[in-house]
């Protein structure tokens, strides 16, 4: 059985931030592994995972995922190890390289060298987080020599949320997990082997990964209620692009339609568009002891930590009791 953690609920499933801070510490004190704060055109994930460090004691707080555009890497390094001291060494740093439409059109940023930019930056958030004196000449960045004067650990696991072939081959080389979306979970293993091995060719130890997938989930006594939310959820994760993703692993045109018709605001059209095999190899659903199984598939296909990402259309009311539930779950190992 895997660890379990949560995508915490924000503004994108229509909560305050101060209801964000409540569902962490109802995480923190059910014994999550950790949690984590999503981060696009809404509120800041660092800002909050500052706030969420001083209301918990022992859950795992995660950035989910920072953008290597929206922040430098020296920036990125000093916000990981000012976590890491608010929080007594509970960060972990989820690291992306976004995509176009947010880096270009929100940040006004040219979306180039994704890759070689991530890797830079993966390296030079290293030195920072270690303190003393940051000096690095790559391709992309070339920055100091400077001192970072805060104190730091150098122990800020960084994991990367890779999609691709080749952004999964670098993780293995650099990152110190994985922190995939979307995987289906016939997929998901022979990923996780192209990870470890990425890791072992680099003469890394491929045990020393975290592999954490992010899985739409919903528990509820009804099955049926609970499908309806995780197909709900992929339908608005269509619509923000994942469908480009998921097109490569032969779902026919549901993902493009449930995109489409999302999209132009037929939400139950997109919902309807949701096949049966996009719920049951992207999603986890059904009653706690539907959902341990289901986890433990995830566990034994190589998911170290399995996040529980609610769907956006889940009340309060819902989303505390997927929260207490995963509690249970995780009790139950």
């Amino acid at each position: 059985m895997p660890k379990l953690g949560l995508v915490l609920p924000d503004e994108f499933s229509h909560v305050s931030l101060n209801r964000t801070l409540e569902f962490a510490k109802r995480a923190d004190e059910s014994g999550l592994h950790s949690v984590w704060k999503q981060e696009a055109s809404g509120s800041n994930g660092v800002a909050t995972l500052a706030a969420v460090a001083q209301c918990t004691t022992d859950v795992q707080i995660g950035t989910g995922v920072a953008s290597v555009y929206s922040r430098s890497p020296t920036l990125l390094g000093m916000s990981a190890a000012t976590l890491q001291q608010l929080s007594n060494g509970r960060t972990l740093l989820g690291l992306g390289v976004s995509s176009p439409p947010i880096v270009e059109g929100w940040h006004g940023m040219a979306f180039d060298r994704p890759l070689r930019r991530l890797r830079e930056a993966i390296e030079i958030i290293r030195q920072t987080t270690a303190g003393g004196t940051v000096d690095y000449d790559g391709e992309v960045f070339d920055i100091g020599p400077y001192n970072m004067t805060l104190e730091a650990d150098g122990n800020v696991p960084i994991l990367n949320a890779a999609i691709s072939d080749a952004n999964r081959s670098l993780t293995g080389e650099y990152a110190d997990g994985w922190l995939p979306a979307f995987i289906p979970q016939s997929s998901f293993s022979s990923h996780v082997s192209d990870v470890r091995e990425s890791a072992r060719n680099a003469g890394r130890d491929p045990d020393d990964l975290l592999v954490a997938p992010w899985v739409p989930t919903a528990v509820d006594d009804d099955p049926d209620r609970a499908e309806r939310r995780v197909r709900y959820l992929l339908a608005q994760e269509m619509a923000m692009g994942y469908n480009e993703q998921v097109n490569e692993y032969g779902f026919g045109d549901a993902p493009d339609r449930a995109h489409d018709r999302f999209r132009d605001g037929n939400r139950d059209a997109a919902v309807e568009a949701i096949s049966d095999r996009m719920v049951t190899e992207l999603t986890v659903s059904g009653t706690e002891s539907d959902v341990r199984d289901q986890f433990r598939r995830y566990s034994r296909d190589g998911a170290d930590v399995v996040i529980a990402m609610p769907s956006m259309e889940a009340s309060v009311a819902e989303i505390e009791s997927l929260i207490d539930s995963l509690g249970t779950i995780a009790d139950s190992t």
